[in-house]
């Protein structure tokens, strides 16, 4: 049961209870008390999207911006958001690009650097080296590994010590900006290695942060929507990786040293930033929690109300900042095994970031141009037509197009459809689009090969960019409590880039050992691996305020499965063998709307009990 804590509290209750609160935290300092208390009636009506309209006391303003909220479709809601979101909005963008093109700009550099320094890693050829093979894919694979190991692992202590989010994604930045120098200049491919071990630390960093600043700033109905700006800007980062490359395609160097040209405005727009409210919550800053919504919100009642409803999600404001203080770095990653909603999460985190490495599309992403030069050049030898080489990045090109364009077709859907109705689409197309690309590479017609390669391709994409894509990030900053946000996400960014790694460096070797086709069967199966552990583990998040998703992760993981299995069994005998079967009982249901037909949950001390 979905439930608003304030809903079990009386008007007259909220109200002397927001009085107390606006007292205790000083807040007379920045907003009138009176605003303050209608806020937090407001709060606790705010389930009701109607209730404003009877409400006794509001400005006309006020009653507009309420209004505007309400506004059906995304692109009327966001164009209602105040000028400091939109820098953070921006931000994230950027900072998302710099992500992509970071990615990218090795891939096509690709095709030259080995043979620069004389290394032979041509998979088409029998006698190739497996030690320079090796070291090819350690070369791929570094950023990937490190920022595994280490980058993604620096965003507490850089939100912790580096005045919060933006500080963190400041610092990130900077690794970003100067290893991708480094790289352009590297004398051998060790310091090669290096500069790109050094750029993981960034690129961990961020993949950490970013999604957490926008999730804890973004208006509740349209959270995935806004945090998806990540994935579509790491796509985007993609493309614009993929057009240096062709601009650049003579030059090596120049390929890989295209990617510095984001960081530069990423790091002068995060100065301009509002700091995330909830982070300054966790820190015990009211005042300026409030400074911050107020800027973020179009009314000082639209941040009361938010404030408020955030703390009254708290057992207490003395015990929660207690737990914060008294709750050190490796309490809250024990937290993520021991505490059982937040293992919750964390199994569900995994899982969609996890999914993401599953199901191929990073064998597209960190190799595209190397698999389709092979693609024109089966059974012969590889690297050396440049001809072939130009056409190999023209089609990496479109892959980075593709996959930027069909991402936007999950703003409008992943929070109208949910994340579950988009992941549990997603994996069956992408398998079957792999099986086809891997009997494709059968053909002995060198242009049909390459074309239906490029279209099946494509259509995998199709079926991944508004599916899988946009969800691991989107589902992964928004499922942990606020006091283990940042090392939970670590934790989910970290198999994510594991994931990526391994595959930078064993896919090479791995190519040779079962080919093309067999390298692509062997992921569409993973794809079903991926399509039944979401199915299974990962429950519904849209439309839920971050704090609400207490009571999605309540339930126990056993009954989760059961509920899914029992739908599953219901929609196979009701649209496959037309049976009139009843549906099962919804599995969450909103407290304000109906009661549950089970007995009601209750708080407990420690966990919810019937």
């Amino acid at each position: 049961r979905i439930d608003n804590p304030l809903l079990h509290r009386t008007r007259r209750q909220v109200q002397e209870d927001a009085q107390t609160f606006h007292s205790e935290h000083n807040l007379d300092e920045v907003v009138d008390v009176d605003v303050f208390v209608r806020g937090a009636l407001i709060a606790r009506e705010q389930d009701d999207p109607d209730a404003y309209k009877n409400f006794e006391g509001l400005t006309r303003i006020e009653k507009k911006a309420l209004e505007n909220e309400q506004k059906p479709g995304v692109w009327q809601q966001i164009k209602q958001l105040p000028k400091e979101f939109r820098i953070i909005l921006a931000t994230c963008c950027l900072a998302a690009c710099t992500q992509g093109w970071d990615q990218q700009s090795i891939n096509g550099a690709n095709l030259s650097w080995p043979e620069h320094w004389h290394l032979n890693v041509d998979l088409n050829l029998k006698n190739h080296h497996t030690t320079d093979v090796w070291i090819f894919g350690a070369v791929n694979a570094a950023p990937y590994l490190s920022g595994a190991f280490v980058g993604c692992w620096l965003s507490d202590p850089l939100n912790e010590y580096f005045y919060g989010r933006r500080g963190a994604i400041f610092v990130a930045s900077i690794f970003s900006f100067a290893t991708v120098i480094g790289a352009a200049c590297a004398s051998s491919w060790q310091t090669l290695l290096i500069c790109r071990v050094l750029l993981g630390f960034g690129m961990g960093a961020k993949a950490s942060v970013v999604p957490i600043f926008i999730s804890e700033t973004a208006p509740t109905p349209i959270r995935g929507t806004l945090v998806i700006c990540w994935q579509i800007f790491v796509t985007f980062g993609i493309f614009l990786g993929s057009v240096a490359c062709l601009v650049v395609s003579d030059n090596w160097r120049y390929q890989i040293a295209s990617a510095f040209i984001p960081p530069l405005p990423l790091l002068i727009l995060v100065l301009l930033c509002v700091e995330s409210p909830r982070w300054l919550l966790k820190k015990g800053r009211y005042g300026d929690a409030y400074r911050a919504y107020l800027k973020l919100r179009d009314t000082p009642l639209q941040a009361c109300r938010d404030l408020y409803y955030i703390h009254s999600f708290f057992d207490g404001q003395d015990n929660f900042q207690t737990e914060v203080r008294l709750t050190g770095y490796w309490q809250r990653f024990l937290q993520l095994f021991v505490v059982p909603r937040i293992r919750r999460a964390t199994v569900a985190a995994v899982v969609v970031m996890i999914s993401q490495q599953l199901c191929g599309i990073n064998i597209l992403s960190f190799l595209s141009s190397t698999i389709f030069n092979d693609a024109f050049n089966s059974g012969s030898a590889g690297l050396t037509d440049d001809k072939n080489k130009k056409t190999a990045l023209w089609i990496s090109f479109g892959f980075g197009l593709t996959n930027h364009l069909f991402t936007w077709l999950a703003v409008n859907n992943i929070d109208k459809l949910g994340r579950r109705w988009l992941l549990n689409r997603s994996f069956p197309l992408m398998a079957v689009t792999l099986l086809a690309t891997g009997f494709c590479f059968y053909i002995h017609h060198t242009s049909v090969r390459v074309g239906l390669v490029a279209t099946f391709f494509i259509l995998f994409t199709l079926a991944y960019s508004p599916g899988e894509g946009p969800v691991a990030f989107t589902l992964s900053a928004e499922v942990f409590p606020l006091v283990n946000r940042e090392v939970g996400m670590s934790f989910a960014v970290f198999w994510n880039l594991l994931g990526a790694g391994i595959l930078a460096l064993v896919v090479p070797q791995l190519t040779y050992a079962i080919g093309h086709p067999g390298l692509l069967f062997l992921f569409a199966g993973l794809n079903v691996v991926a399509f039944t552990l979401a199915y299974l583990l990962v429950p519904e998040t849209a439309r839920i305020g971050l704090e609400e998703l207490n009571d999605i992760f309540e339930v126990p993981t056993r009954e989760h499965v059961a509920y899914q299995i029992a739908m599953a069994r219901w929609t196979f005998n009701h649209y496959i063998r037309r049976l009139d079967v009843e549906e099962p009982a919804p599995l969450y249901v909103w407290a304000k709307d109906r009661q549950p037909k089970r007995p009601p949950l209750q708080r407990s001390s420690s966990s919810w009990t019937r």
